[in-house]
Parts: structure tokens; sequence; C-alpha cells
């Protein structure tokens, strides 16, 4: 998982990548996902995607999933 941590979408506020939040303690906003965009890079490629299968899971390296068992799909192509 390339995710580095979340923050406010409100103010900003920084918490740890890794646990279960809801909301901003603070300000009760929703929390954006931040990610190491470099590293996802590495794997995630114009030709690596056009070799997995259409679907959500193809963009793997920028979803907040941190092991690969606990990918589960609908049956949609």
């Amino acid at each position: 998982m390339n995710v580095t941590h979340l923050s406010c979408s409100q103010c900003g506020e920084r918490y740890e990548s890794g646990k279960l939040y809801n909301l901003c303690r603070t300000c009760d906003k929703p929390l954006l996902v931040h990610y190491d965009l470099a590293r996802a890079a590495a794997t995630l490629t114009r030709v690596s995607l056009t070799m997995r299968s259409a679907n959500l899971w193809r963009y793997r390296e920028v979803l907040p999933v941190e092991r690969e068992e606990n990918i589960i799909t609908l049956g949609i192509p």
C-alpha cells in the first residue's frame, strides 16, 4: 500500500495511516488519503495498466488496500 497519511479536508490535521478513522476529531470533516506517488509509479505504468483486468483494482497502487488477499470483486469484468 502506498498510503503515507490522511489529512482533514477542512483544517488539514494529519492522521497516521493504517488506523480506522471516521471524520476529523477537530472539525468533523472528511479525511483525504495521501499517497507516495513516486513509489506507486514504479509499478503503475501505462504498460502495466494495459495488461491488467479492466476493473477498479487495476489501480491498486493508489487504493487504500494493504494486502491483495483483501481485494474483493462483485464479479463485474
